[in-house]
């Protein structure tokens, strides 16, 4: 099949959007990528069968009418090349990743000429909008966000989302099936990496991810200053970048304990198990809420396939997959109780241990192979609009014939796109 995936995302950088792509290209689907840059690129190849078309343009989204801007420009852009695209290439798939959703209807040719459109719901809209803001959105700004969920849906063909809570949410929504594909990390890469721990023995709390109100890291400041007399070797290691770092540097100015905050910026997510591997725990101090009750934490799937205990925020959909016995968990947004959480874990390391290996058995259950299948399937399920295509031999030489004489011409549409 020949899929066009669309995604408001810096493709090298989104582990769901690339992988996604990936295990379509590895099942021998041709997929072209279209995604945003940082950096002026606009096109990209990395194989025969993978093309990314890239949009340069900054992600500033500081308010809802920038929020606008940037969706609008971008789906402007996607709208118009899957379109000319579409006239040569004829996609059988338009696949979509939200945030937003309507980007859905980039793909209003294809879907109109027997295309099936499948859209992956990370994010659940008002909700995220809202906590991003910081506050309920204005009644209208809700409707609004509400019925473009609505009707994005309701133009898919079939929906993916990244865990139960969500599946749930959208099931309340529509009575179209819902599949979960999870974010979690691939063992057969993502491994620990075995180093000496730090020669002073400090107990690094290590977080990993990005700097948002919404993730709680505060919280987790103000915990080591609750510790530091108690525990002068506790340390706290920030691993990604955000629009809460600042304030988040300077509580931990402000508390005295800026010294025991170690901030490393961006990295690849490849190398974040080494920035790890001298870690006495992962940390995910997510906030509650609306949006925080319906997130899995990907950082917490990675700590938990590197060996580290992990403390947690109870949020619901964390303790849906996880109990107890298998991760630290502490009230939602309660520094006093990850304080505690922290304290029990430094006190009884034979204890901490256990848990790790238990929530590792638990995760091996949702490893990314099955995720990957799972993913693979739901595309490739029928249309039922359109004739299945021979694929036999004469059916693919002709397919390679018309790729190699409309290659040039897709270069050419894409660069004056």
């Amino acid at each position: 099949m020949r899929i066009a995936m669309i995604a408001f995302a810096l493709y090298p950088f989104d582990p769901r959007v690339r992988r996604a792509a990936e295990a379509l290209t590895k099942s021998g689907h041709q997929v072209d990528v279209f995604a945003i840059s940082y950096d002026g690129t606009r096109a990209g190849s990395d194989c025969g069968q993978l093309q990314v078309r890239l949009l340069p343009m900054k992600k500033k989204k500081t308010g809802l009418a920038r929020y606008a801007f940037e969706y609008g420009a971008f789906f402007s852009w996607a709208f118009v090349l899957v379109s000319l695209l579409h006239a040569r290439r004829r996609y059988h798939v338009v696949y979509v990743h939200n945030m937003p959703n309507f980007l859905v209807l980039a793909g209003l040719f294809p879907k109109v000429s027997g295309a099936r459109i499948v859209l992956d719901v990370h994010d659940p809209a008002a909700e995220l909008l809202a906590d991003i803001l910081g506050r309920d959105l204005p009644p209208w700004a809700e409707r609004l966000a509400n019925a473009e969920e609505r009707i994005s849906v309701s133009f898919s063909n079939a929906l993916i989302t990244v865990n139960e809570s969500m599946r749930r949410r959208l099931n309340a929504r529509s009575s179209r099936p819902v599949s979960v594909v999870m974010n979690v990390p691939d063992s057969r890469s993502f491994v620990p990496v075995r180093t000496s721990r730090d020669s002073e023995g400090f107990e690094w709390i290590v977080y990993s991810g990005s700097i948002a109100y919404r993730n709680g890291l505060d919280l987790v400041v103000k915990a080591i200053s609750m510790l530091a007399g108690e525990f002068p070797l506790l340390r706290l290691r920030v691993i990604g970048e955000g629009p809460a770092l600042e304030s988040v540097a300077r509580l931990a100015e402000d508390l005295g304990v800026a010294d025991r905050v170690e901030f490393r910026g961006f990295v690849p997510n490849g190398q974040i198990p080494s920035l790890l591997s001298d870690a006495t725990a992962g940390i995910s101090p997510q906030r509650g809420g609306a949006f925080g009750s319906l997130v899995f934490s990907m950082k917490v799937a990675e700590y938990v396939f590197l060996g580290l205990p992990v403390i947690c925020s109870g949020i619901a959909t964390m303790r849906y997959y996880f109990s107890d016995d298998e991760l630290l968990f502490f009230e939602p947004e309660n520094a006093d109780d990850l304080a505690r959480a922290i304290r029990a874990l430094l006190a009884d390391p034979a204890a901490a241990k256990e848990r790790a290996a238990r929530s590792r058995m638990k995760l091996d259950k949702f490893d990314w192979p099955a995720q990957e299948e799972t993913l693979v399937k739901t595309v490739e399920a029928p249309t039922g609009s359109r004739k299945p295509h021979s694929w036999g031999k004469a059916g693919l030489a002709d397919q390679v014939r018309r790729m190699r004489t409309t290659e040039q011409k897709d270069k050419e549409i894409t660069k004056h796109a």
